[in-house]
């Protein structure tokens, strides 16, 4: 099957998809717990990530927080802010090869077309994709850190399980210790809604537990 092209967002319209400040109040929540002591994290394809920098310096400590994108404009808007974030491909070893000693890695690549956030994608259609990505992080440059793959929230077992496997194949070692599915009771407008899910992420590593565990959170926020 052909790949899709990148999705890149329309800069014109200023509209693209952010990720949402319950998400990043939750991802808080669960890195204080699975990894504590991290320095250092990093976004790929982070697009505006000012408000996951501010989370993760302020609330955590984090010494380093930095990200890489594929879009010029993005890589210089968070460089005005003072946010570490470098230009480049996720798929690219040179570009990602200064992640390698991070101690968590977030992956969020395009889950909507232009970026817009509405027009959703499925498992499948995220490019680059998560197998791919995988295999370059985890094999190609034996990442040995926590790898946050941040999924469409119409993925299901099948799609987790097919990666799950795509991934042992590569590392036997790597565990699937986390579903976290994400859920958001606000508008982009900051207004109340009934609880939407925004994310699946999938939580590997080599140093947690092989559980699978799930957990929803957001849903009585």
């Amino acid at each position: 099957m052909k790949s899709s092209p990148v999705r890149l967002p329309d800069l014109t319209r200023r509209s693209f998809a952010r990720t949402n400040a319950q998400t990043i109040a939750q991802r808080v929540v669960l890195l204080r717990e699975f990894a504590p002591k991290a320095k250092a994290i990093s976004e790929i394809c982070c697009g505006d990530y000012s408000r996951q920098h501010q989370a993760y310096a302020v609330e955590l400590g984090v010494q380093v927080v930095r990200g890489l994108d594929l879009e010029p404009a993005i890589v210089a808007t968070n460089r005005e802010k003072g946010i570490e974030c470098h230009l480049g491909n996720a798929l690219d070893v040179n570009a990602m090869r200064r992640f390698i000693c991070d101690d968590v890695i977030f992956f969020g690549p395009p889950l909507s077309e232009d970026c817009d956030g509405h027009r959703l994608v499925d498992f499948d259609q995220v490019v680059p994709g998560y197998a791919d990505f995988s295999k370059l992080l985890l094999g190609e440059l034996s990442y040995d850190g926590l790898l946050i793959c941040i999924c469409p929230n119409s993925t299901n077992l099948g799609d987790i399980t097919k990666l799950y496997r795509e991934i042992r194949a590569i590392r036997s070692d790597i565990n699937l210790r986390l579903v976290h599915k994400s859920y958001s009771t606000l508008t982009g407008n900051a207004e109340i809604t009934e609880p939407r899910l925004k994310y699946v992420e999938l939580w590997f590593s080599s140093k947690l537990d092989d559980l699978w565990e799930v957990r929803e959170d957001g849903m009585e926020e």
